[in-house]
């Protein structure tokens, strides 16, 4: 069998087991009930239907692009929240596919894809009723749509649905460094200057008709979002409350907008700007190596998007969604280091939706949600230090297990 044709075979194998988990997993395709923020994505679509304006007409706290998206679903046939989820298991799907395509393109070994395509496929009953209830897996499948252009050398094309990806999700701007580094490799000044007029001009093309709609609704979602506290479930917040537990510190803890919980007070606040100097430090650390010892572009991806997941002040359940379309493809270990920390998210939500409410609750999953934080260090650590082993400047690299 040619490495194309196996490359199909295992998208297609991986694809189906993907759907197959999504059809039996708890809060799947076929699941009635309602988990995540799925209401607030109908309601804000039904107002859109109605003619209504995000961020002019009513605070809508997501980026520009998951309007459109939600305003497509809502003007499906079915019942929004039964045809949101199966747009997630298509996107879902499509970001596997990219996956493998990608990792095809870059000569990686059938082992290797047949274990990203495995672990990919699994990811919805391995996180469990939040996976599909989110839009997280929509930014995913552009950034593997970005990453696959980008190794085949369609650079407008990637950095379009890099500007994409950020107008619906921030977080892949931090693949900008790793996208200019290589253009300027390829293609020097011009070619970087090409990459960021088309990323910058698909971000200023989204935004622009809702900021003229509504330009302060509009910075202010995006207010919000940056002035987010420390949220229970990021690596500090974590820190906190396994603190609490022992004895050592009391944590205290509130509900904050845009609804999430957050540990408050000064240590608390000292600890969400650390945790946004490390994310940016470790960002731009990927960014070096990458700059330095050269070229897994696919590694170097991972991550970065698993940096920002680690470190970040925020760390909702759904965001390891982000890391099922890049870290697989780093090799066997960081698979099964992230298929544990999928896991764990499951283990987490589940006492989520069945544990009591109020502050008792976050306090006793202390050791579930560090636990789960301390994995997804635990796997930058291991693509940073693979990435800092690659060959020297000048030096292709090839994909090994």
């Amino acid at each position: 069998m040619t490495r194309r044709r196996y490359a199909i075979l295992a998208a297609a194998l991986g694809g189906s087991l993907f759907l197959a988990c999504s059809l039996v997993v708890k809060g799947g395709a076929l699941d009635s009930a309602q988990y995540g923020d799925v209401t607030y994505y109908g309601h804000y679509a039904h107002l859109m239907r109605e003619g209504e304006w995000p961020y002019r007409n009513f605070f809508d706290e997501y980026p520009p692009l998951a309007q459109p998206l939600f305003l497509g679903i809502e003007l499906l046939p079915g019942p929004f929240f039964y045809e949101f989820k199966w747009a997630m298991v298509v996107f879902g799907i499509g970001a596997l596919a990219l996956l493998v395509a990608t990792m095809d393109t870059l000569g990686m070994s059938r082992l290797r894809i047949a274990g990203a395509a495995a672990v990919a496929g699994v990811a919805p009953i391995a996180v469990g009723p939040i996976f599909l209830a989110a839009y997280d897996l929509f930014p995913a499948m552009l950034v593997a749509g970005a990453l696959l252009a980008f190794v085949r050398r369609h650079e407008r094309l990637a950095y379009a649905l890099l500007g994409l990806a950020v107008a619906a999700k921030v977080y892949p701007a931090v693949l900008l460094p790793i996208a200019l580094i290589e253009s300027w490799e390829r293609g020097g000044r011009e070619l970087v200057k090409r990459g960021l007029v088309w990323f910058l001009g698909t971000v200023v093309l989204v935004h622009l008709p809702f900021a003229i709609a509504g330009p302060g609704g509009l910075r202010f979602s995006y207010w919000v979002q940056l002035k987010r506290g420390l949220e229970v479930e990021s690596l500090g917040g974590a820190i906190l409350l396994v603190l609490d537990r022992l004895g050592i510190r009391h944590a205290v803890l509130r509900d904050e907008a845009p609804g999430s919980k957050d540990a408050v007070g000064t240590l608390a606040t000292a600890i969400g700007v650390v945790s946004t100097v490390a994310v940016v430090a470790t960002v731009l650390l990927v960014a070096w190596l990458y700059w330095r010892r050269r070229r897994d572009t696919m590694l170097a991806a991972a991550a970065a998007v698993t940096a920002f997941v680690a470190f970040s002040k925020v760390f909702s359940p759904q965001f390891v969604d982000w890391l099922v379309p890049l870290v697989p493809a780093a090799g066997l270990l960081p698979a099964a280091l992230l298929l544990a920390g999928l896991l764990l998210t499951r283990v987490e939500f589940q006492h989520f939706i069945t544990g009591p409410e109020g502050e008792h609750w976050t306090r006793s999953i202390a050791w579930w949600l560090f636990a789960r934080d301390l994995v997804v260090v635990a796997v930058f650590v291991l693509l940073a230090g693979r990435l800092a082993l690659r060959p020297g400047a000048g030096a292709r690299s090839r994909s090994h297990l």
